[in-house]
């Protein structure tokens, strides 16, 4: 069946393939050295970790190589702490029960068709979101069920719920609340997902759809990824900052949700015409054959920021900050999507 299909690809080494013995080692570093990598975002501190439990104390080596670049190396750094915790408290077995019994996905990609075919504007992924690392705490009075439910009254098709804990104050307790107060807007888990046990957290907490970083994860682990939320009845966001990633993931067969984040995540700044840049291009020309669904990514606060992303034929836009920050979260949605 599908979830014993996903376990399947579970059980393969999905964040980072290892061979056996000297001579694979060998390979694979001399392969490393003349490759460039796929990835910017490295997905381990290179000399390992700097922290080391000795008994009751804690050994501890700072190397210079061993800082992330950014704040989403950082957070993905922090991904196999919080994993090793969350597979201890939740074994594999546990949460497989927990996926066979929970309520069946429902159809991302088709919400967010149907809402543009009804209004004639891009469907909107409207984000519950707390805090953000750059920005603090967002909205003080966070209630992730009201807020749901007042986006899905101002015409969101679908929901983003944040669910990492230590950076954006999310958790995917929140998936299930929502999803058991019957708010029916399809879910996005948005995640920092690294490794499939995340996949499955997220299917058993209630989500429809997951997010992939491209800046993350090499082309192999985002079709695992991909496959095991298919075989889940979900479907994945596979989210691009730059020609170069979009350029890669292209590659792939199996992308029906092409995220464009307008942030550079090298200084941070956003730049709403990226995305215009892009589907200009003949990457785009590559999208539109495909039929694949674009989701426009940060910088969209006015009618008129949807309207340039529209023009280039983008057909959702995720939109958090600057809906939730907001007293009526509701007449948010509905301000934004005015057509100009």
């Amino acid at each position: 069946d599908g979830v014993s299909e996903a376990n399947d690809a579970m059980r393969t080494c999905v964040a980072a393939p290892r061979g056996n013995g000297s001579v694979k080692r060998s390979m694979r570093a001399m392969a490393a050295s003349e490759t460039k990598p796929e990835t910017t975002i490295r997905r381990h501190p290179p000399s390992g970790a700097s922290a080391q439990p000795c008994g009751v104390l804690e050994f501890r080596v700072d190397l210079e190589d061993n800082k992330p670049k950014n704040i989403l190396e950082e957070i993905v750094w922090y991904k196999d702490v919080e994993l090793a915790s969350r597979k201890q408290k939740l074994p594999l077995a546990n949460l497989m029960q927990m996926v066979k019994v929970a309520s069946p996905a429902r159809d991302f990609v088709g919400a967010l068709q149907e809402k543009r075919e009804s209004t004639g504007l891009p469907g909107l992924i409207a984000e519950v979101k707390k805090a953000s690392p750059s920005k603090g705490v967002i909205r003080e009075d966070f209630n992730p069920v009201e807020i749901a439910m007042a986006y899905e009254d101002g015409g969101a098709a679908c929901l983003s719920v944040l669910t990492d804990e230590k950076f954006f104050q999310g958790g995917f307790e929140n998936l299930k609340l929502i999803r058991n107060a019957g708010v029916r807007c399809p879910l996005l888990c948005k995640e920092f997902i690294v490794d499939a046990y995340q996949v499955f957290l997220a299917r058993a907490m209630g989500a429809d759809a997951i997010l992939l970083i491209a800046a993350v994860l090499p082309n192999q682990d985002l079709a695992y990824l991909t496959k095991a939320a298919k075989k889940l009845g979900m479907v994945a966001l596979v989210e691009v900052h730059t020609a170069e990633e979009m350029e890669r993931v292209l590659k792939l067969d199996d992308i029906d949700l092409l995220g464009i984040n307008n942030r550079n995540l090298e200084d941070f700044s956003v730049d709403l015409y990226r995305t215009v840049e892009l589907l200009n291009g003949p990457l785009g020309d590559q999208v539109r054959e495909r039929g694949i669904v674009v989701v426009g990514e940060s910088g969209i606060f006015a009618p008129a920021d949807v309207k340039v992303l529209q023009d280039v034929g983008v057909g959702a836009i995720l939109v958090g900050e600057s809906i939730v920050k907001q007293g009526d979260v509701a007449s948010g949605v509905r301000n934004l999507l005015q057509k100009v």
